[in-house]
């Protein structure tokens, strides 16, 4: 069995499928949540295990901490193995601050400590005695290789690198949010350094730069990670192997998300091929048989048996099955003139913390907007300023003509909690039970889900529910604070999709990299009671502040010397060439961008800049990369 301790694990020693699950089979009250699953992790690699809510990943990891039985199949872990388990169970410490919380991953150097010091005294009561001095020597190296002397080193990096502030260091455990409490338990974890990582959900309440962080912690860490995640662009950075659950089933893909969803796509395909290509034959052997036996003699009802027979006995394969997704769709609407939310010389603080002063905004007609920021920073107090639930300390918000505001808020309920789902929608929207069952089908509410109460929904629920409800609405401004939260991979996706057919302006928070992509054309950034618009994307944000955190465009380029003469002055020549190459396309980009304030009312106009812009953006990343290439070359 595996050993589950809170200190450093022993050196690490190559080994191949350290953990191994073969032919597990779980049920829960006669409901198979794993049929027969096989799944292997690897040493020195990160693996990332997704799947929709309820597929069974949180099974995986319980099995695996030894926290429950399986009922059929095998379990084999490396004998010695140190394993920490993030998952839900918190610690039984009811006094202790989340400083004191995370420090028990020291438990085994703070024991180790205590019987150095014990040692120790004995050494200094009795100075010749020659076991207690060969005790201590060998305990102090035991110390020093675990890392004793620089446990506040390591605290200090991994409380950074969380973004966790001295308030929740300091504070009780049981006093903080639900959030910081589980951000507190990653903290801890990671910390133990053990041997393998079991991580579920560690990214769910760290904003993006605490994300970052953890993406390079993974990046250099000596031991094996699994996690569970819906974060597809840290998992795309992070991952060398994802695994899927899905129809109650395990499937291993090499490489990160994007490298998964090209396998599953072709493998779906192959086996759709397969499978049509099957039917078809089976058809034609039927089509044979009944023929044969049409001509009713001896010798062709026989040949027309065999055929039957070798029908029965042909293995057949399964039509591949898509798994329900949301059927989402917002109601389509007119663009009602080109401004549709001012914000001018805003300013909020709270006691005597200031989040922002003298923002300044103009959000316009089909426009998408993100918010980003560090946790803490404002984004929420914000939003909920442009929906007139919060009053600025100073400036106004002001909304354009005919504009129809709806917003999902981040921590979402519903008045009438012991209301069902179909009750709640048909009191909400004047439907009849037929009609809202209809549409709750289409949000993945079926069967008995439709009677649960709205009191008693998973966060995923409730965003669906929620989306439900204001997707029938006539809006033609969407405001939405963290909208992927708790929703699985595929129904961030359906998201995604239905948002892409939605006709309006929308502005939101998030700290989901892959949805900014998705739908960022500009981006909102409040960071040290600051506030700053950047164009573009989560990618382009990227690009913009590069100079900010490097000093120079793209990658920073350490020089250590240059080739000698000729082949110098022409190495010289190409990178001065390039640069003023990159200066030359930087200046484009600028009037574009110029030319796109100037025409932002004329969509024709519009859409020919914007062509024009990402084309040059296209090039100058080419660009960059070669500036990269040729100084590399030029200093070695």
């Amino acid at each position: 069995m595996p050993a589950f301790n809170w200190g450093l694990s022993s050196d690490i020693i190559l080994f191949m499928g350290i953990i191994e699950l073969r032919n597990v089979t779980k049920s829960f009250a006669g409901n198979v949540v794993l049929d027969g699953i096989d799944i292997e992790i690897f040493q020195n690699e990160t693996t990332a295990l997704i799947g929709r809510n309820g597929s069974g990943k949180t099974t995986v990891f319980n099995i695996i901490a030894g926290l429950l039985d399986i009922d059929s199949g095998s379990v084999h872990i490396r004998d010695g193995l140190v394993i920490s388990y993030l998952s839900q169970m918190l610690p039984d410490m009811p006094e202790a601050t989340a400083g004191e919380i995370i420090k028990t991953a020291f438990k085994d150097i703070d024991n180790l400590e205590i019987l150095m010091n014990k040692a120790f005294g004995r050494m200094k009561a009795n100075p010749g005695d020659r076991e207690a001095i060969d005790e201590y020597g060998r305990l102090h190296d035991k110390f020093e290789f675990m890392g004793g002397y620089n446990t506040d080193e390591k605290f200090n990096r991994i409380v950074k690198g969380l973004s966790m502030p001295g308030r929740i260091i300091e504070s009780p455990f049981d006093d903080l949010s639900g959030g910081e409490r589980t951000t507190v338990m990653l903290a801890r974890t990671l910390l133990c350094a053990p041997d393998v990582l079991l991580l579920d959900e560690p990214t769910n309440h760290l904003d993006m730069d605490a994300r970052m962080w953890l993406e390079e912690f993974l990046a250099s860490y000596r031991g094996s990670a699994v996690y569970i995640s819906h974060d597809r662009y840290f998992i795309n950075r992070t991952a060398g192997r994802v695994v899927e659950i899905t129809g109650r089933k395990a499937y291993s893909y090499k490489g990160n998300y994007s490298s998964y969803k090209k396998q599953k796509q072709d493998a779906g395909e192959r086996d759709l091929k397969l499978y049509e290509r099957q039917a078809k034959e089976i058809e034609r052997l039927n089509e044979t048989a009944l023929r044969l036996r049409n001509y009713a003699t001896e010798k062709t009802i026989h040949i027309a048996k065999t055929i039957e027979k070798r029908i029965e006995h042909i293995n057949r394969i399964d039509r591949p099955v898509t798994e329900k997704t949301l059927q989402m769709a917002f109601t389509e609407t007119k663009k009602e003139g080109r401004e549709m939310l001012r914000g001018e010389n805003l300013s909020k603080r709270y006691g005597d913390k200031l989040l922002f002063q003298d923002v300044d905004f103009l959000v316009r007609s089909g426009e998408r907007i993100a918010i980003i920021g560090p946790n803490g920073s404002g984004k929420s107090t914000l939003v909920r300023i442009m929906t007139g639930g919060i009053v600025p300390d100073s400036g106004f918000v002001r909304k354009g003509r005919g504009v129809k505001l709806a917003y999902l808020e981040q921590d979402i309920g519903f008045r009438h909690t012991e209301a069902t789902v179909l009750e709640e929608v048909c009191a909400e929207l004047g439907l009849s039970n037929s009609s809202a069952r209809n549409l709750l089908g289409k949000y993945l509410f079926t069967g008995e889900d439709v009677f649960k109460k709205t009191g008693v929904l998973s966060g995923g629920e409730k965003s669906r529910l929620r989306l439900l409800l204001e997707m029938q609405g006539n809006m033609n401004l969407l405001i939405l604070d963290e909208p992927t939260n708790h929703l699985d991979i595929a129904s961030r996706e359906e998201l995604e999709k239905a948002i892409g057919e939605f006709g309006g302006t929308m502005v939101f928070i998030s700290h989901d990299r892959h949805f900014i992509n998705s739908f960022a054309d500009r981006i909102f950034e409040i960071r040290d009671s600051k506030f700053q618009i950047y164009e573009g994307n989560y990618d382009d944000y990227i690009n913009s502040i590069a100079p900010r955190e490097t000093g120079r465009p793209g990658a920073a380029v350490k020089k250590i010397g240059a080739p000698r003469g000729k082949t110098k002055r022409k190495a010289d020549f190409t990178i001065r060439t390039t640069e003023e190459r990159i200066l030359e396309i930087e200046g484009k980009i600028a009037e574009v961008e110029e030319n796109v304030q100037r025409f932002a009312s004329d969509y024709e106009k519009l859409t020919e800049l914007t062509g024009i812009r990402e084309e040059l953006r296209e090039e100058l990343n080419g660009l960059y990369e070669r500036w990269v290439e040729l100084t590399d070359e030029n200093d070695n």
